[in-house]
């Protein structure tokens, strides 16, 4: 028995992790044991040991369960460990960090030697005490406010321990060093997520940063380890400043003694505050309330200082008193010291000052004039001497000597035009001479008061006349006489000329009003009032009047005008604008048939009112004249002589209507038409011709004497007289018939019975009134009725056939075959006797055939009708014969021209009919069927009806305005062959307002000199538009930017100046002008143009002071500054470049001629100078000019005042004092009074008086300010 055994086998994937250092995860096969083998494996599969961190390498970690004689490994060998193969230990190959794992422990797989199984191995390391707390860093920095409240907090960052469990950190917090006043304390908040504390740092009271502005706190965190390890945090805490402390003053007030008289700008004295803040909070600026503005303060120094002459109030007087008395002048105000903190904080101390008293008032000038709001006096030209200019009052407020005054003017008067008169409460100033506005227009009059005063004072103004204008001078023009030319088409609005007169004087009086006086009849011109600008208001006829002289006044406003005239000659250019005219625009003129060549027909003339080439008349045949009458008149170009060119013939064109046109040379040239109407007179040059040449007829044996037989009839091409026909029989051989000689009837005279003849032959000649005879005479034969026997026809009835036409294009004739008659007689012969009187056709008088004499045309008949005899002896009959011609193809279609001109907008809608073609075919049938075809059509601009010849536009034009487009229409039949004929068309486009003016730049900017002068043209504007005519004729208007009407623009373009510029007052402009089409309805565009006013030198400089007034320290050296003149000129560039410049005459001061800076050249003495001109100033006169060209100045008057130094000391006016005193005197007794001089002024010159020697036991007292 065979027993076949069946294993089973399974894998078993693994996947093992390791933690830590050492390999990473990994996935690991491996192979499951049948049974048997599993029989032997170790009992335990997985094991867990523990193992402290920090320990030495080799330290056992665990043993593993083995089973005797298996060895084991590491799936994969850790760095960490090593397993002894045959016991099992596991041991550590390095010192373990547990802060280093992950999860705290190490995963591993063992395997055992065959057969293989897994044994699970962890082992966990456990936490030692090996870490200190750490916070983030190791100082932070912090601040509170000194405005915080206690109990308020700040968030510090915790601190953290790397160890876990209770060797991880702990919530003790201490500050072990710097606070030691408990200014703070920590407090720890658990986190209610599990996570590390909250740590704030609180304050426990009121900080003050006055007291302590900086903390170093030591703060330590501890763990819970044993033992236990601690980390460390500095923290310094700032103490930020808040603003709790107002300044101080280091005085509550201050008291300050000053002589009224001192100067603005003198330091008072220096006040002083103190903030214990800190920053902008100890910041400190000064201000004060001083409700009269005396005084002002350092906003950072504290330093305080007068702004202004001294007033302070009399203080404890009970009574007022006058100026000068004892009592005390006093100003009291409130010095504020703050700082800049939030909220600001305010301290204040109070100031008094005291005014000593002092002789301090200068005089003070008034003038008192006409106007009397304006700063300056007024007086006309023309006033008389003696007039009243203005009033001159002095105050000053001290007393006696040293109130009354005395007025001079001292510069500005060295024409001696003015003077001052005397009264007891002011003084005058007159007139003293002849005043002239043109010479002078404005004086400047300096004014000194002196008081009498020791040392005296003084004061100087400035009294400023303006020369009122007297209307004394006529208007000027600037030529005696303009001249101007226009085109003859200038239209309205041109301008001619611009007229302008100036006058010396000012205001009204030089204002100018312009007219036309004569010379203006037709009313072509106009002339702007007040700008004298001439401009042309209606078309201009030169032929009317070439030249026009238009006389043109000026006329001032003043109340008694002044005149000026001059003259304007305008030359009006022609131009082509007349056409010319025939004396006679139809002329009949009547010429005989017989004129030979080259007679004179008519002599035409036209004459044109224009001028050279545009009046120059040339003549020639209309085109109709030459279509209709090729070669056969001459017309001279130059003389207008018309003649004959060949032989008229009335009987082919009776009567000619010869158009002529002269035509002028002008550019574009001007036409006009005459017509003259040739009569041709007739001449007899046609002789008479029978129709028919045989007669035919039977009569009645019977027949009564005086009975018509018959009518002949001859026929005379020529008209009148010359027409006229009479007849005559020239031969018959019984003289039996008569003829009547003007109708051609033919009676019978006698009776047939006495005659045996059976018939009658008679031969008849036809003669005009001018003896020409028929070239042929007529037969007449006639056969007694009783013999003349009846021949029949082979054919009932009439004949008829059918005959093509001869093709009209062949040069040669072919007889032809039209049929045949026949009579029943052999012997008769064959003749046409009526019905062709052209004789078209033959026949043969034998055969009877009927064949073309000539070529046949349908067209100029269609059918004939003849009338055929037969005779043979006296056998006579009559037939008719009806021929109808058939149609051939030989005439083209024709149109009734062979051109036409029409005209079509230029914005014609697509499918507009256009033109209608209509041709004639003079054949029939298929022949005349027209089919139209356009033969030249360039770009198929347009479409053709087949059917009708109607054409259509077919695309939009783009064609110009005036141009022509060519056509070419042919014409075809629907014969064989088919034949055609061509038509052509000139279409004019017209013009359709569908464009808008162009200007030639999208904006225009120019420079305009400010003097330019009013109605000049200064730029040319230039606009297009593409229409023609009056929708191509533009105007221009200035539609913005113009509302001062400076500018104008005439209707060629050009800009011109209305209104005079002043780039002081505008230096640019930016106007927009319209360009408007005159078509209908009409087109406008806009146009940007920037005016920009070019700076000339038309402004004087101007001091900036009518005066100006300096000071200078007396004994100060040479080149010391004494002040600056400003000047400013309201031109620009070098026209404003401005130069000062002194008197020559005068050696005391020099001055910078850029800056203006006045320096002095030598050292004054004010003393000496009050003793040699009895005040203490010097007037210079100072120029400023430009340096424009031509240079403009301004002079102004500039007084330097020497200021006083104490320079002198005081003087006793005796010495020695000897003086007894009685020893009984009481105390106070006055001893004596000294008395002293010191020439300085002001502080300077007060005196105070003390006691240097001789009073040691003090029984002597002296008054400071008295000396007694």
């Amino acid at each position: 028995m065979l027993i076949i055994r069946a294993s089973t086998f399974f894998l078993l994937l693994i996947l093992v992790g390791a933690q830590g250092p050492g390999p990473g995860p990994g996935t690991h096969r491996r192979q499951i044991l049948d049974p048997e083998q599993m029989q032997s494996r170790a009992v335990d599969t997985r094991v867990t040991f523990e193992i402290l961190e920090g320990q030495p390498k080799g330290t056992l970690a665990g043993r593993i369960p083995i089973k005797p004689g298996f060895t084991y490994r590491f799936n994969e060998a850790p760095r960490e460990f090593v397993l002894d193969s045959d016991t099992g230990e596991i041991k550590t190959n390095i010192i373990l960090d547990r802060e280093t794992l992950k999860n705290d422990r190490y995963d591993l797989v063992v395997l055992s030697s065959q057969p293989t199984y897994p044994i699970e191995v962890r082992i966990l390391v456990m936490d030692i005490n090996d870490n200190s707390p750490e916070f983030p860093e190791l100082s932070i920095a912090i601040s509170f406010s000194e405005s915080a409240v206690a109990g308020t907090r700040l968030l510090l960052d915790a601190a953290t321990d790397k160890d876990i469990g209770a060797n991880g950190i702990s919530d003790k917090y201490r500050i072990i060093a710097g606070n030691e006043n408990k200014k703070f304390r920590l407090v720890v908040t658990t986190n209610p997520t599990g996570d590390s504390s909250y740590l704030h740092l609180e304050t426990t009271g009121k900080l003050d940063r006055e007291t302590q502005g900086f903390y170093t706190l030591n703060v330590s965190a501890q763990d819970g380890g044993t033992p236990a390890r601690y980390g460390y945090l500095q923290v310094n805490v700032t103490i930020l400043d808040v603003n709790d402390n107002p300044p101080i003053f280091d005085h509550s007030d201050y008291i300050v003694s000053l002589n009224e008289s001192v100067p603005p700008g003198t330091p008072v004295l220096q006040v002083m505050a103190t903030d214990n803040d800190l920053g902008d909070n100890a910041k400190i600026t000064y201000y004060l309330n001083d409700n009269e503005r005396q005084f002002t303060v350092d906003p950072e120094t504290g330093t305080i200082s007068t702004t202004e002459p001294l007033h302070c109030p009399q203080q404890n007087c009970l009574q007022p008193t006058k100026p000068g008395a004892s009592c005390p002048k006093s100003c009291v105000f409130t010095v504020f010291a703050r700082d800049h903190g939030v909220p600001r904080q305010d301290g204040r101390t109070y100031v008094t000052v005291n005014l000593l008293d002092a002789n301090d008032h200068s005089p003070v000038i008034k003038f008192r004039h006409f106007p009397a709001t304006a700063g300056f006096a007024t007086v006309d030209e023309n006033a008389g001497n003696g007039s009243v200019v203005a009033a001159v009052s002095v105050v000053d407020q001290d007393d006696g000597l040293n109130g009354e005054t005395t007025v001079k003017i001292v510069a500005g008067n060295e024409l001696n035009n003015f003077r001052l008169d005397y009264t007891p409460s002011f003084d005058i100033v007159r007139v003293n001479g002849v005043l002239d506005r043109e010479e002078i227009s404005k004086y400047n009059l300096t004014v000194v008061a002196t008081d009498k005063g020791n040392p005296p004072r003084t004061a100087t103004a400035f009294l400023i006349i303006h020369v009122n204008d007297v209307n004394d001078h006529e208007p000027v023009f600037e030529k005696s006489e303009y001249s101007a030319i226009l085109s003859e088409l200038a239209p309205p609005g041109t301008y001619v000329a611009g007229i302008t007169a100036t006058d010396e004087d000012t205001g009204v009086n030089a204002q100018i009003y312009y007219a036309f006086v004569s010379g203006n009849e037709n009313q072509w011109f106009q002339i702007n009032q007040d700008s004298g600008l001439i401009t042309t208001q209606a078309s201009l006829d030169r032929e009317i009047q070439g030249t026009v002289e238009l006389n043109i006044s000026a006329r001032d406003g003043g109340p008694n005008p002044k005149w000026a005239y001059t003259q304007l000659k305008v030359t009006i250019l022609d131009e082509n604008d007349d056409s010319p005219e025939f004396s006679q625009s139809k002329i009949n003129v009547s010429l005989s048939e017989s004129t030979l060549p080259g007679t004179l027909v008519a002599m035409l003339t036209a004459s044109d009112r224009d001028q050279g080439t545009n009046g120059s008349v040339a003549y020639s045949l209309h085109a109709n004249v030459k279509q209709k009458y090729d070669d056969t008149f001459f017309l001279d170009a130059l003389t207008g002589q018309l003649t004959t060119k060949k032989k008229l013939d009335r009987e082919e064109v009776s009567m000619y209507e010869i158009q002529v046109v002269a035509r002028d040379q002008g550019i574009p040239p001007q036409s006009s038409t005459a017509t003259v109407f040739l009569n041709v007179l007739d001449e007899n040059d046609n002789a008479p011709e029978f129709y028919p040449l045989k007669y035919f007829t039977k009569i009645a044996d019977d027949l009564k004497a005086g009975s018509s037989v018959l009518k002949v009839t001859a026929n005379d091409l020529d008209e009148g007289e010359n027409s006229v026909v009479t007849y005559k029989i020239e031969e018959q051989s019984d003289n039996l018939f008569s003829i009547d000689e003007y109708t051609g009837v033919v009676t019978l005279r006698g009776s047939l019975k006495s005659s045996s003849k059976p018939i009658y032959r008679l031969q008849i000649s036809a003669k005009d009134n001018g003896d020409k005879r028929a070239t042929e005479d007529a037969i007449v034969e006639i056969i007694k009725d009783s013999y003349m026997e009846e021949l029949s026809f082979d054919h009932y009835g009439d004949y008829e056939f059918q005959l093509l036409e001869d093709h009209g294009e062949s040069p040669s004739f072919k007889r032809r075959d039209v049929g045949t008659v026949r009579v029943r007689n052999n012997d008769a012969t064959y003749s046409i006797i009526y019905g062709d009187p052209h004789k078209n056709f033959h026949i043969n008088e034998h055969t009877g055939k009927i064949s073309t004499a000539k070529k046949i045309d349908r067209e100029q008949s269609i059918s004939y009708s003849l009338t055929v005899v037969a005779r043979a002896r006296l056998s006579y009959g009559k037939t008719n014969v009806n021929i109808f011609v058939q149609d051939l193809n030989d005439n083209k279609p024709t149109f009734q021209k062979y051109k036409d001109e029409i005209r079509l907008d230029e914005n014609a809608a697509v499918g507009h009919e256009v033109y209608l073609a209509r041709a004639r075919d003079l054949d029939s049938g298929i022949n005349s069927r027209i089919s139209y075809a356009l033969s030249y059509n360039p770009e198929e601009q347009f479409r053709i009806s087949e059917a009708t010849g109607v054409i259509y536009l077919n695309k939009p034009i783009r064609a110009e305005p005036n141009s022509v487009l060519h056509v070419e229409v042919s014409a075809t039949d629907s014969g064989t062959p088919e034949l055609s004929s061509k038509l052509n068309v000139d279409v004019s486009i017209a013009d359709v307002n569908d464009h808008t003016p162009v200007f030639d730049h999208t904006s225009y900017e120019t420079s305009l000199l400010e003097s330019t002068p009013v109605n000049e043209r200064f730029f040319a504007l230039a606009a297009s538009d593409a229409d023609l005519d009056l929708n191509g004729r533009i105007t221009y208007e200035i539609t913005e930017g113009n509302g001062e009407q400076k500018f104008g623009v005439f209707p060629d373009g050009f800009l011109y100046l209305r209104k005079a510029l002043d780039r002081e007052e505008k230096d640019y402009y930016s106007l927009t002008v319209m360009a408007t089409d005159i078509g209908n309805p009409s087109r406008f565009s806009v146009v940007p143009v920037v005016v920009h006013v070019i700076d000339e030198n038309d402004n004087a400089p101007q001091f900036s002071n009518t005066t100006f007034t300096f000071q200078v320290q007396e004994n100060q050296p040479i080149d010391s500054f004494v002040g600056k003149l400003t000047a400013n000129d309201e031109d620009i560039g070098r026209n404003a470049e401005l130069i000062f410049s002194l008197s020559p005459l005068q050696t005391d001061f020099v001055i910078d001629p850029k800056n203006g800076f006045i320096r002095t050249l030598r050292i004054f003495d004010r003393e000496a100078l009050v003793k040699t001109q009895g005040y203490s100033f010097i007037t210079l006169e100072a120029t400023v000019a430009d340096n424009g060209s031509p240079k403009l100045k301004d002079k102004v008057k500039v007084n330097v005042y020497v200021i006083d130094e104490n320079d002198n000391a005081p003087k006793f006016l005796r010495t020695p004092y000897k003086v007894q005193v009685s020893e009984g005197s009481s105390l106070g007794a006055q001893v004596l009074r000294l008395f002293t001089l010191d020439i300085d002024e002001g502080l300077n010159g007060d005196v105070f008086y003390s006691i240097i020697g001789g009073n040691e036991d003090r029984r002597f007292d002296i008054e400071e300010a008295t000396g007694k």
